[in-house]
């Protein structure tokens, strides 16, 4: 991955990988979650995406951008169930930050980490040592991603009586 310092970068990062200002894959989005609202529904964990995550997804779905060629690792813009990570894992993610609509919208391959968006367009970031804050925006989220350490999710929990992982 390389190392992203401000919005332009991220940009060129993403038009390298099939992205440009504008793109338009909305026809795809429901189909896509409505199989990931179906999925966690079944295992008990009703959800569904906010406004901000169906814009992202909106012109972001389907792009696979490469994080390191030689392992084959990848960041993927869609909406997935990482078989580690069940739907409980994201309920109470979504709890312990008071209620702000996460949803999937990708995944970092050479974590196996579901990257989650929330209503106010913030991304997270699941991960087996905790979880993390990657950013506000798309921009900060990718600057973080790949100049770590992101920050830990729990700087923003409002339920401090629970605790993540489940």
């Amino acid at each position: 991955m390389p190392f992203l310092r401000n919005a332009a970068e991220v940009d060129a990062w993403f038009m390298d990988h099939g992205w440009f200002p504008g793109r338009d894959v909305s026809d795809q989005v429901p189909a896509l979650v409505d199989a990931m609202a179906e999925d966690y529904a079944q295992a008990g964990f009703p959800m569904s995406p906010s406004p901000a995550a169906l814009r992202f997804l909106a012109e972001h779905a389907g792009l696979r951008l490469t994080i390191s060629a030689r392992r084959g690792d990848h960041l993927l813009f869609t909406p997935c169930r990482v078989s580690h990570y069940d739907p409980e894992d994201l309920a109470a993610l979504d709890r312990c930050l008071g209620g702000v609509g996460l949803f999937p919208v990708g995944i970092d391959t050479s974590e196996g980490s579901p990257i989650d968006m929330d209503a106010q367009g913030r991304f997270f970031y699941r991960h087996h040592t905790g979880a993390y804050y990657m950013g506000a925006d798309k921009y900060e989220a990718m600057i973080s991603l790949g100049n770590a350490p992101m920050r830990d999710a729990e700087d923003f929990f409002v339920r401090p009586d629970l605790s993540w992982p489940p």
